[in-house]
C-alpha cells in the first residue's frame, strides 16, 4: 500500500510543482489590476494597549500609485497617499501632509503594500527578501526586509491572496506589535 502511494505521490509531483506560483507569475497577476475597492477589519496588538484595537473601513487602489485607507469604526480617519504625498486626516479633524521619503521606514513600508498590490516586483526587492508559497488559487507572499533602516521598524509582511485579490495583511512590527488586516476587495 505505501509503496502504491508513493509511486502515486512520485508521478503526481511534476503536475503539483507545475502548478506551484512563481513571484513574477504572482506580479504578472497583481499586475493586471488597475483598481481595487475594499473593505477590511483590522485587528491590532501591542504591548500598549490592553486590548486589541479592532478597526473597520475601506481601501482603494488605483495604479499607479495611489492607495487610501478611511478607518470608519470606531472613529473617523483617512490615510491618503498619492505618489510621495502622504495625507492624514485624524478623528480630531486636523490634516496633516509629510514627504514619504523623508521616512524611511514608512516609505519602505508604503513601498511593500503598494507595490505588491501594483505587481511592481522590482520596488518590493529593493526593499524586501520576496517569497512566494502557494498557487494562483491561494498564495502567500512574504516580505522581509533586507536594509537594517526598516527592520528597525518592520520585522516582516505576509499578503495572502487567490488570483489577483488580496485578502489578508499582517504587518509585524520589530516591537513585536501586530496588526491582521482582513479584506473584501472589489476589482476594476
Amino acid at each position: 500500500m505505501r509503496a502504491a502511494l508513493s509511486l502515486l505521490l512520485l508521478a503526481a509531483a511534476p503536475q503539483l510543482a507545475a502548478q506551484a506560483l512563481t513571484s513574477a507569475e504572482l506580479m504578472r497577476e497583481l499586475a493586471k489590476v488597475e483598481a481595487s475597492y475594499a473593505t477590511f477589519v483590522e485587528t491590532k496588538r501591542s504591548a500598549l494597549l490592553k486590548e486589541p484595537l479592532v478597526t473597520r473601513g475601506t481601501l482603494a487602489y488605483r495604479r499607479p500609485a495611489s492607495i487610501e485607507k478611511h478607518v470608519l469604526q470606531p472613529y473617523n480617519e483617512r490615510f491618503a497617499i498619492e505618489g510621495d504625498v502622504l495625507t492624514l486626516e485624524n478623528r480630531r479633524g486636523r490634516k496633516l501632509k509629510t514627504s514619504v521619503s523623508g521616512a524611511p521606514g514608512l516609505a519602505a513600508l508604503v513601498e511593500g503594500i503598494r507595490a505588491t498590490r501594483a505587481g511592481d516586483l522590482a520596488a518590493l526587492e529593493r526593499h524586501y527578501e520576496v517569497r512566494v508559497e502557494g498557487r494562483r488559487e491561494r498564495w502567500t507572499l512574504l516580505l522581509r526586509p533586507t536594509a537594517d533602516e526598516v527592520a528597525r521598524h518592520v520585522a516582516s509582511i505576509t499578503v495572502s491572496g487567490t488570483g489577483s485579490r488580496i485578502v489578508r495583511v499582517e504587518i509585524e512590527e520589530a516591537s513585536g506589535d501586530r496588526a491582521v488586516m482582513e479584506i473584501q476587495e472589489e476589482l476594476k
